[in-house]
């Protein structure tokens, strides 16, 4: 029997690695898969870029796959372990120590196998082992092509974040395994699950609220790092996504500063979250007051300013794209002048790039009042 052991444990810890490493350029080649890795790419389907980056990510996920990252490098330690434990048990079985040992941990006779129900304790906690190595692998693979592909950076605290939740999963239902395979009755775990549920309840209510949030908004994302988001009164760039908290890069005074602001806050705000990254137009909206000698002169500048805005090569013209057309018109009579209201709705670019252009058209239409007769420009009032 002890011949037989040894030979077995033998066996496994030097061919397991050897038979891993063969059936993992097997699969490898045979179905040139990142083997796994691409589960935690959090992609959004209706995006163009994303998809285009998604593809990305998965070529270099496979280029850089390798046996050290893979889920067969996970298995091959918990299996030893298996087998070993395995050994150990017939060895115990079959010399009677396992009684010898019952006696001295109990002091009565019996069978220490039956009582710890082994090998199964070793079983469930090895699997739990090659499961939980094979997610961070997968991580850890997924987290080298972020690195090497460009504009994919943003991504890695999802990625984070996805492995994270998935090995909490995992690890939920391997403990309550292996409590019982232990002789843990269930039914006294549930029952201090239950108590200790509703103390941690109504302590941890809004942290509890907070990470359901965050797996609300990393299963069905609405917005990624990088993007311009307001949900009320707060308003910023997404810097990073996390289980409970995301933050923002807020603008204070003359400067801009990280804001972090709990999960639950922006998905359940009155006001909904408006993602401005998602937009596919920028609106310029501006009034222009006047000093007129006469309407007719009004509507002749009304005019000048409607075609220059209809040739502008970045004016969107279609009102399914932008919801509707530029168009000039006289809004208001003062007693200081008259308000001509100019609006349109711009392609969709950056913030200094919307700026720039919006500097750069209000000063073509201040050259159109003026090069107009019989009206004066007077005052620009107004800045959207």
């Amino acid at each position: 029997e002890f011949a037989v052991a040894a030979a077995v444990v033998a066996f496994a810890l030097t061919a397991f690695p050897a038979l891993a490493r063969r059936a993992w350029e097997v699969v490898h080649t045979v179905t040139h898969r990142a083997d796994g890795a691409t589960f935690l790419f959090p992609m959004r389907s209706f995006s163009v870029a994303d998809a285009e980056l998604g593809g990305k990510l998965r070529s270099k996920s496979r280029e850089l796959a390798s046996f050290e990252t893979s889920a067969f490098a996970a298995a091959v330690a918990p299996a030893t372990i298996a087998v070993t434990a395995t050994v150990v048990t017939r060895l115990l079985t079959v010399t009677g120590f396992s009684n010898v040992l019952f006696e001295i941990l109990y002091a009565r006779v019996g069978c220490v196998v039956h009582t710890w129900k082994l090998p199964w304790p070793v079983y469930v906690a090895s699997a739990w082992w090659f499961m939980d190595g094979a997610v961070r692998n997968a991580k850890n693979r997924a987290l080298a092509a972020v690195d090497e592909v460009r504009g994919a950076r943003a991504l890695e605290p999802r990625i984070v974040t996805s492995a994270s939740t998935a090995r909490t999963f995992l690890a939920l239902p391997m403990i309550l395994l292996w409590l019982d395979t232990v002789g843990v009755t269930l039914s006294s775990v549930w029952g201090l699950l239950g108590f200790g549920g509703v103390a941690v309840s109504l302590g941890l209510k809004d942290l509890v609220a907070d990470f359901i949030a965050g797996l609300t908004m990393l299963t069905n994302p609405t917005f990624k790092v990088g993007d311009n988001i307001k949900a009320g009164a707060v308003m910023g760039t997404v810097m990073g996504i996390g289980a409970t908290k995301t933050t923002l890069l807020t603008r204070t005074g003359t400067g801009k500063t990280p804001h972090t602001i709990s999960n639950n806050v922006l998905s359940s705000h009155s006001a909904g979250l408006v993602n401005m990254s998602l937009s596919r137009a920028r609106y310029f909206d501006h009034e222009i007051c006047v000093d007129a000698k006469s309407m007719a002169a009004v509507e002749k500048l009304c005019l000048d300013i409607s075609a220059y805005l209809v040739s502008h090569p970045l004016v969107i013209l279609d009102p399914m794209d932008s919801g509707e057309k530029p168009w000039c018109a006289l809004s208001k009579l003062g007693p200081h002048g008259v308000l001509i209201g100019v609006k349109c709705c711009l392609r969709k670019m950056g913030g200094q790039a919307f700026a720039l252009e919006q500097g750069r058209m209000l000063l073509a239409i201040g050259k159109i009042v003026e090069a107009n007769q019989g009206v004066e420009l007077s005052e620009i009032v107004g800045y959207a």
